[in-house]
């Protein structure tokens, strides 16, 4: 059973997304250029949220879109063939909505895989003068997680910080280890490092698996931003 809050507030961030896309992008196009979050930034408590509360908002939104489409046509027109051509193409639009509602959950999950992945490889860089077999490991998984998620991206407060600069580093960790749900301290002991690496590798990896399977998702029901604006412009057209 879904959890009314958790829904209420992916299908907030979901909207808000969806005005941004056509709106802020599509009408403003050729006047202002769009501005790109950086990567590193991302909304932790969407993130948070069960993997199922994802599709089912974005099918809420996309169904709602098509239905509301459907019923606007028929109000306006009760020709047969334009209801029928109605139908069709409002369900296709429901469908790069529904799109599209997923991409804020993608993109902000990719934010979060390059934060993670980024500032564990500059832990890593940190603890390789320890000549241990569980560094390596680590470095490894971590940079075939920066190859997923395609970008190398540190966090604000790490831009510039060298490797060997261990204060800055492990404050970060402490301030931000609640975002993989790790309780304990993290100290300058290697063994407190390796077992925080550990641990945080093995979250961003469950991670990534879920990003995975919710881009998959994404791809398979359509296009993202300007299919949307086509299916949308043809429905005017068509009412018009």
């Amino acid at each position: 059973m879904q959890n009314a809050p958790g829904v209420t507030f992916i299908i907030k961030e979901m909207v808000k997304h969806l005005v941004t896309l056509l709106f802020v992008n599509g009408v403003f196009l050729f006047l202002v250029h769009k501005r790109r979050k950086s990567a590193a930034e991302y909304n932790i408590k969407l993130i948070e949220q069960p993997t199922n509360y994802f599709e089912f908002s974005a099918a809420v939104i996309g169904i709602s879109s098509a239905v509301i489409a459907i019923l606007i046509v028929i109000a306006i027109d009760q020709n047969l063939m334009v209801m029928i051509a109605a139908v069709f193409i409002s369900l296709g639009t429901g469908r790069q909505i529904f799109a599209s509602a997923l991409d804020v959950v993608t993109t902000n999950m990719n934010a979060f895989l390059a934060s993670w992945a980024s500032t564990l490889l500059l832990l890593t860089k940190n603890r390789l003068m320890v000549t241990t077999t569980d560094w390596h490991s680590i470095e490894s998984q971590v940079k075939l997680i920066l190859i997923s998620t395609r970008g190398y991206n540190l966090p604000v407060k790490l831009d510039g910080v060298k490797p060997e600069s261990q204060q800055i580093l492990l404050e970060y960790l402490d301030e931000h280890k609640g975002e993989l749900k790790y309780q304990q301290a993290i100290t300058y002991d290697d063994s407190s490092c390796i077992t925080f690496a550990q641990y945080a590798t093995k979250q961003v990896i469950e991670k990534l698996l879920i990003y995975n399977e919710l881009e998959e998702l994404q791809e398979r029901s359509g296009g993202v931003n300007e299919v949307i604006l086509i299916a949308l412009g043809t429905l005017i057209w068509l009412i018009s």
